[in-house]
């Protein structure tokens, strides 16, 4: 009989598990264009002109994914022409803003000056770390 070393069971991290959700290309941009707009809900063809570098094949499937995982919750608005869909960030998916926060905080601090610019003219975040600088 050969030495066989015995089989660890797999230890979860934390942050791979997040990473595995919130990592996929698209996800942190869909969860941030969806919580910084005024209604906190987006509809798909609204997504597709914040997110203009996405395929809409692409984003279709990154939504599909996100509803999966209970990052965003999906309505169905049948009584428009054409029917119209508007996502909204579940509890779950408004959570992972603390996350984009602090990339926004990683980002300003450790860019060059005048590299980075919010497109959120009124972001909290972004004002506070140019303050400091």
């Amino acid at each position: 009989m050969l030495d066989e070393k015995p089989v660890k069971p797999e230890i979860l991290c934390p942050v791979k598990e997040t990473l595995k959700i919130l990592g996929k290309r698209w996800t942190i941009l869909i969860i941030k264009d969806i919580y910084y707009s005024p209604q906190k809900k987006l509809g798909f063809m609204e997504l597709r002109k914040l997110l203009v570098e996405v395929s809409p094949k692409v984003l279709s499937e990154r939504l599909k994914e996100m509803a999966e995982h209970n990052l965003i919750s999906k309505k169905v608005i049948a009584e428009t022409t054409p029917v119209r869909v508007e996502y909204a960030l579940t509890d779950k998916g408004a959570d992972a803003v603390t996350i984009i926060n602090n990339m926004k905080k990683y980002g300003l601090k450790w860019a060059k000056d005048g590299e980075f610019d919010c497109e959120k003219k009124d972001c909290e975040i972004c004002t506070q770390e140019r303050l400091k600088k």
